[in-house]
This record gives C-alpha cells, sequence and structure tokens, in this order.
C-alpha cells in the first residue's frame, strides 16, 4: 500500500457491467489494491478519501446498487484471515 494514514476498504455491489468495470478502473487509479472481484483495499489521506467517495457518488448508480467505504485500523487488518487459496488481486490484504 503507499503512504497514507487511513486505510479503507470498498466493496460494491453493481448490476451494470459496464459502470461496475468503470468504478473498478477509477478505484485502481486511485491507487487502491483489487482483493476480490467487487473488493479493493488500500491507504490514502482523509482528503483523498472524500475526493474518491465524491467521485464514486457521480457515477450513475441503479436503484439496487451499492458502493460501501469502510476505514480499517492497524490492528483490525493484521487480525485479517483468508479461507481458501484463490488470489483475486496483486497486493497486500
Amino acid at each position: 500500500m503507499r503512504g497514507g494514514n487511513l486505510k479503507v476498504l470498498v466493496v460494491y455491489d453493481i448490476t451494470d457491467d459496464s459502470l461496475r468495470l468503470k468504478v473498478a478502473e477509477i478505484l485502481k487509479d486511485l491507487g487502491l489494491f483489487r482483493i476480490q472481484k467487487s473488493a479493493f483495499i488500500g491507504e490514502m489521506t482523509s482528503q483523498e478519501r472524500e475526493n474518491m467517495e465524491e467521485i464514486l457518488r457521480r457515477q450513475n448508480l441503479g436503484p439496487s446498487d451499492r458502493i460501501d467505504v469502510f476505514p480499517i485500523c492497524d490492528r483490525d487488518l493484521k487480525m485479517h484471515s483468508q479461507i481458501g487459496r484463490g488470489k483475486f488481486g496483486r497486493g497486500p490484504p
């Protein structure tokens, strides 16, 4: 993860394929790492998080679409467990 002071986990459920791909590209461009098909994690400043959320709010989400942004502290991240062998993306969880 790149330098910063806030770890965030972003997960989403978006029905439209092109919009889902666009959101994934936005998150990658902002320096987050894909850890599942619809989950990204990374570090950013509070201002970067606010900017990310504003960009995501401007996307034309459908009535049942959802994006969640969770702050994660180091202590909780260290307690992370992974079950199974699949590895979707590169980068640290």
